[in-house]
Parts: C-alpha cells; sequence; structure tokens
C-alpha cells in the first residue's frame, strides 16, 4: 500500500451561504460527472487555502433530480495525475482509513469551501474529486491544474 499523503489529501468541507463573494475568485470550471450521483456546482479559487464550489447540488440537481446519495463520498484533491481514476488505473494502491472525515451530505444549490490542510499549496494540487470510499468511485471532478 502506498502512502497517499504525496499524492492525495482531504479538504475540509464547510458549507455556507454566501453572497458576498459574487465576481470574486478565480472560476476554475464546472464539475463533471458521468454516472447516477449526479453534483452541479462553478468551482472557483477563493484565496491560497479555499477552494470554492458555488450553486452546490448533490446527488440530486435540476436536469437530474433523482440522483443517489453515496454512502460515503467525500472531497479528494490529489496533487499527481489527472483523476483518482488515473491512479487507480495506474496500479497504485491507497485507502482512507479515517471514518472523520466527514461524509457529504445531500445539498442543493449551496456554496461549499473546502479548506486546504496546513502546508498545502493551491499551486501544487491537480484535480479536485467528490470521492465514495465503499464504492471506490470518483462521482465528479474537476481538474485544477495542469495534470500529467
Amino acid at each position: 500500500m502506498v502512502n497517499m499523503s504525496r499524492w492525495m489529501l482531504m479538504v475540509g468541507v464547510v458549507i455556507v451561504h454566501i453572497h458576498a463573494l459574487e465576481g470574486q475568485g478565480k472560476q476554475l470550471s464546472q464539475l463533471a460527472t458521468k454516472n447516477k450521483h449526479f453534483l452541479e456546482g462553478t468551482v472557483f479559487i477563493k484565496d491560497e487555502n479555499t477552494i470554492e464550489i458555488r450553486s452546490f447540488s448533490y446527488p440530486s440537481t435540476k436536469t437530474n433530480p433523482y440522483g443517489r446519495l453515496g454512502p460515503d463520498a467525500f472531497f479528494i484533491a490529489g496533487t499527481e495525475g489527472c483523476s483518482p481514476d488515473n491512479l487507480l488505473k495506474s496500479g497504485k494502491k491507497w485507502s482512507f482509513e479515517d471514518s472523520s472525515i466527514p461524509k457529504m451530505r445531500a445539498v442543493v444549490n449551496e456554496d461549499i469551501q473546502l479548506s486546504l490542510p496546513p502546508g498545502v499549496q493551491m499551486k501544487d494540487l491537480k484535480w479536485l474529486s467528490l470521492w465514495c470510499r465503499r464504492y471506490k468511485s470518483n462521482f465528479g471532478q474537476v481538474v485544477l491544474n495542469n495534470c500529467n
């Protein structure tokens, strides 16, 4: 088993209602999803320590109202590769045993903030994913910086 602290980190999730931030931060992309755990939202870099997802909805969206909540989904970010899927396909083994990681609850059109842990710099992040530990599945992601 590979120590994944080099490649991935858990990001703290804080659900907030923010209206004063409109127009601030660097807009990156819409979250992309390709399965029955629908999500949508626009990803912004708020500052060096914070990723903000505006108008975030999961697991149901306006266009897909019947999404299913993942049993053990949480946000992770990587400093290598282009997604957690790429790391799995490359043969790297990893798991998350920390049960204190907050599971993502159902949200509709909320703004959320993801805080980076101390010592992690925004410029080093390659991607952000809503990952389900139980199903080892990427529910949706965005590429943050050039990935390789």
